[in-house]
């Protein structure tokens, strides 16, 4: 009567613990649930919110060109508050967001002092236009479309270079490259990483202090030229071939998965057990020497 007793509470306390792991598994897989489905809530309006950015990036930007100042000074003012409510966790790095939010301190500089310079209001809202697609378009932004136009800049201060020519001509290739450059420099600081753009920068102003000499010095200058081909295809990802590759894929939880596996052995153990009591019951005893 005991030895029954005891089967019928050791198979009490299995279930019971079967049962308790299979509610904490239930309960976690919900709470994860839950959490992604905030999750992708709040990933679908900060894509939303910087699909508006971007909207209204590229209306300031036909405005600047059309000279409507007063159009602009309203895109600006709205852009300025749509960052308020946008969370650029995992959209870009701190200093992307520095170069996105120097972009419009630049647009309303230049807001400010239109009448004087016109050029000025064009560049900023390019530069901000370019910006703003390079967050809402992270695989094929519009910045990638300056290769060709760095990349002849380059050759032209190249060929300027084995001309030999005047230190007033380097110095003219080199301003031209530089302008190309700025204007997609916040575009590009959002998309790759802070050293990428260290070396650009670094780059250039020991490029801009060469050709601004009034002897400069060819030979370094060629030197420099070349590592400045290296610099822009990195910075414009053609250094590398794209090889095909399969995405790293997170798998399932291992505390969930370890609680699966927890409630399978435990199932397993209590059916035995169930077995076993059956069987004693019936008067059925394991073969023993």
């Amino acid at each position: 009567m005991k030895r029954t007793f005891g089967i019928k509470t050791g198979l009490l306390v299995v279930s019971f613990m079967a049962l308790m792991l299979c509610t904490n598994l239930a309960y976690r897989v919900s709470a994860q649930s839950e959490a992604l489905n905030s999750n992708s809530d709040q990933q679908v309006s900060t894509s939303n919110s910087i699909a508006q950015l971007n909207e209204e990036a590229a209306i300031l930007y036909r405005q600047a060109l059309e000279n409507n100042i007063e159009e602009v000074r309203g895109s600006i003012l709205r852009i300025s508050k749509s960052l308020e409510h946008i969370s650029f966790e995992g959209q870009t790095t701190v200093e992307g967001i520095h170069a996105l939010s120097e972009t419009i301190v630049e647009v309303k500089q230049a807001v400010v002092k239109v009448k004087n310079d016109d050029a000025s209001l064009q560049q900023s809202s390019a530069k901000l236009r370019l910006a703003a697609d390079s967050l809402a378009n992270p695989t094929k932004p519009l910045w990638l479309q300056y290769y060709k136009i760095v990349k002849n800049d380059l050759d032209a201060l190249s060929a300027a270079t084995n001309q030999g020519q005047t230190a007033a001509v380097l110095a003219n290739r080199y301003t031209v490259l530089e302008e190309h450059y700025e204007t997609i420099r916040p575009a590009a600081l959002i998309r790759r990483e802070p050293y990428e753009i260290a070396q650009m920068d670094a780059w250039l102003s020991h490029t801009k202090g060469l050709t601004n000499a009034k002897q400069p010095d060819l030979a370094q200058l060629k030197s420099m030229v070349a590592h400045g081909e290296e610099l822009v295809n990195q910075l414009f990802g053609r250094e590398k071939d794209e090889s095909a590759f399969v995405p790293f894929v997170q798998g399932p939880d291992r505390r969930a998965a370890g609680l699966l596996i927890s409630s399978v052995i435990v199932a397993t153990l209590s059916y035995a057990g169930y077995r076993k009591y059956r069987a004693q019951q019936q008067g059925i005893f394991p073969f023993r020497r």
